[in-house]
């Protein structure tokens, strides 16, 4: 998918009178390659959240190559001062690439005080790819870690500039994600270069469905 500027324009203390009542508070990392869209992903979450009337913060990551060099986006919806997400603060990680998420894995927060840990979802052909010593950290941190193969749906799909499209769709299926569905539809609607439009909201869709059935 082509990269765009990943957050609009927030000043880190704008606030209105629909923010102050939200109780929306979340820190996501996004994480990929250059050229997997990671950019688009951040700017529809952005978007979501400036037309819900929610204050933003965020900050990108580029690494040292535009296209196949790691690229990482910090993303805060809610009262936040620093754009930067902490080590084990983040309650969503959203991976496009498998190496990528190993990674940024230590960004999630874990289970504390009875609250559950964050939600970690990434982009992999192999289900059981993860080290089974990571996976059992990550268990026993309360950590709920979902793999998708959204590469091979989008080739399916016909539409292989689609699969950051498609991590959202699933990602937006699992009952604690906390943007909904049809909202996330309209973001991606209003931001996604209209060459790309009508690929991909099929693959939104059927990624959703999909999420839905593995995460039951």
């Amino acid at each position: 998918m082509v990269e765009q500027s990943a957050i609009p324009a927030c000043p880190a203390g704008r606030r209105n009178p629909q923010s102050e009542i939200s109780k929306l508070h979340v820190q996501m990392i996004i994480s990929g390659v250059g050229g997997q869209g990671v950019l688009l992903v951040t700017r529809i979450f952005a978007e979501f959240a400036l037309k819900e009337g929610y204050p933003l913060i965020g900050s990108e990551d580029h690494g040292m190559s535009q296209r196949g060099g790691s690229v990482m986006t910090h993303l805060k919806i809610g009262n936040f001062d620093s754009p930067l997400v902490k080590k084990g603060n983040a309650d969503i990680l959203l991976s496009l690439e498998q190496n990528e998420a190993y990674k940024t894995l230590h960004y999630l927060k874990p289970s504390t005080n009875g609250q559950k840990g964050g939600l970690c979802f990434i982009n992999a052909a192999n289900p059981d790819f993860m080290d089974p010593q990571i996976k059992a950290y990550l268990n026993e941190k309360g950590i709920e870690v979902y793999v998708f193969g959204a590469d091979q749906l989008a080739r399916e799909m016909g539409s292989v500039q689609s699969v950051n499209i498609g991590m959202i769709g699933f990602a937006s299926a699992h009952p604690r994600f906390p943007f909904s569905q049809e909202k996330l539809r309209g973001a991606i609607e209003r931001v996604t270069p209209p060459r790309f439009k009508d690929s991909s909201l099929p693959i939104f869709d059927r990624a959703f469905s999909e999420g839905r059935r593995l995460m039951k």
